[in-house]
């Protein structure tokens, strides 16, 4: 994704190297408290308000208290993000809001302004000012936190222009938006996993200016990470262990408070697939939010099972009973190695053959795949169907059982074109 390039200086954007003081505000109680929920932050999917609500009600059943609004799909948060959101909009959000106040659910509200972003413009319809009035509005209309997110950008949009590091630059804009709207702000950095290329020390410039009292997602070692730690996390953000916020227990050795942004069950970046395994590698993270699917009975079930299986003994005792609890037949059981987890970004060896874990499939998986796609009827169940099918086909072609007419039938013309060569 390209931006429009613009220039930074020195005068467009001034420091605020200070801590704002927060004392006795209702945020400032708040931010040691552990942040634990749901990210609608994905690619390709957008949630109707009827179904965030019915969500909202099933994270306040699980004990979570965070709902994240960041939906890449909602073009006024980040493609069109200075176009300021319609009454009919607002209405809803609002009425959304209120909901989760009332669930004790706290809105937290995302603007994307990292495409064209300008750093330069100081007049009425700068947009520092257009960011801010999105984000009051945001506020007047219930959200509890503003996120602003620098992520999927181009990495050199604005490096060292007039002396101003694209990491200063950013976090420049968080510290003066938290000052004017009077509360800690969230911020997602541009690099925001370890495997992203860090130039031009950007994140050092951008922890650096970064006021303490901000919060920060991150994903770890990776996008899609295997483990995340408490230490992973102190290496991206370049804080030493033994820094500052000793009374927040996930975040001790860390500067700012860090919510991990976790993509374990995300498949955006692979919509053919399905992940509903155990959520593991996670044990001692506090703060955490899943960005998963946006299929919103299938989120349910996997919040369930991030609940049930972080800290778990026997974490796939509990995974099966969460399945259980959401209807999903012992037949799928059998199929479960088939959607366990993704390809993660921090394998100890990348590359290995081992990565791929192939089950040879049996006469019990045949039929295991039939009773699954013609015999479970259920919401869930109609959000499997594809996937289910799709592994059916996948194993015939493995086999060589699928025939040429159905291969055609079945696939893109450029997959069976490569298939049938």
């Amino acid at each position: 994704m390209g931006g429009k390039t613009s220039t930074i200086t020195n005068e467009s954007l001034r420091p605020t190297s200070s801590p704002i003081d927060y004392v006795n505000t209702k945020n400032d109680q708040q931010l040691d408290k552990p942040v634990r929920g749901y990210l609608e932050g994905y690619y390709g999917k957008l949630f109707s308000w009827s179904e965030r609500s019915d969500l909202l009600r099933f994270i306040a059943s699980v004990s979570l208290n965070t709902y994240c609004y960041a939906p890449k799909e909602d073009a006024q948060h980040r493609l069109h993000w200075r176009e300021p959101y319609n009454t009919k909009w607002r209405n809803e959000f609002s009425h959304f809001s209120t909901l989760a106040s009332e669930l004790d659910i706290n809105v937290v509200a995302g603007i994307a302004p990292g495409l064209d972003y300008s750093f330069t413009r100081k007049d009425n319809t700068s947009d520092f000012n257009q960011l801010l009035k999105k984000a009051n509005d945001l506020i007047n209309d219930g959200a509890k936190d503003i996120l602003v997110l620098w992520d999927d950008i181009d990495e050199d949009c604005y490096v060292d222009r007039n002396g101003l590091s694209e990491g200063t630059a950013h976090a420049r804009v968080i510290n003066q938006l938290s000052e004017s709207i009077g509360r800690p702000v969230w911020a997602v950095p541009r690099v925001y996993a370890a495997e992203i290329d860090n130039r031009n020390n950007y994140l050092e410039d951008f922890f650096t200016e970064l006021q303490p009292q901000q919060t920060v997602l991150l994903c770890g070692n990776a996008i899609v990470a295997r483990k995340v730690s408490l230490e992973g996390l102190c290496k991206l953000s370049s804080s030493p262990i033994g820094s500052t916020r000793d009374n927040d227990s996930n975040n001790g050795a860390l500067k700012h408070r860090a919510v991990v942004w976790d993509n374990f069950y995300a498949n955006d970046y692979c919509p053919r697939r399905l992940f509903l395994g155990p959520w593991t590698g996670r044990q001692h993270i506090n703060h955490y939010l899943l960005n998963p699917t946006g299929l919103p009975f299938t989120d349910q079930v996997l919040l369930d099972i991030a609940v049930s299986t972080q800290s778990s003994v026997n974490s796939d005792e509990d995974w099966t009973k969460a399945l259980s609890r959401h209807g999903v037949p012992d037949a799928f059981l059998t199929l479960a190695p088939y959607f366990t987890q993704p390809f993660f970004g921090d394998r100890d060896v990348l590359g290995d053959p081992r990565d791929i874990d192939f089950i040879e499939p049996g006469i019990e998986v045949e039929q295991a795949i039939e009773e699954c796609l013609w015999k479970w009827k259920s919401p869930l169940a109609r959000e499997w169907y594809p996937f289910i099918f799709g592994l059916k086909h996948d194993l015939a072609l493995t086999h060589g059982l699928l025939p040429r007419d159905r291969v055609l039938k079945t696939q893109t013309p450029a997959l069976a074109k490569r298939l049938l060569r």
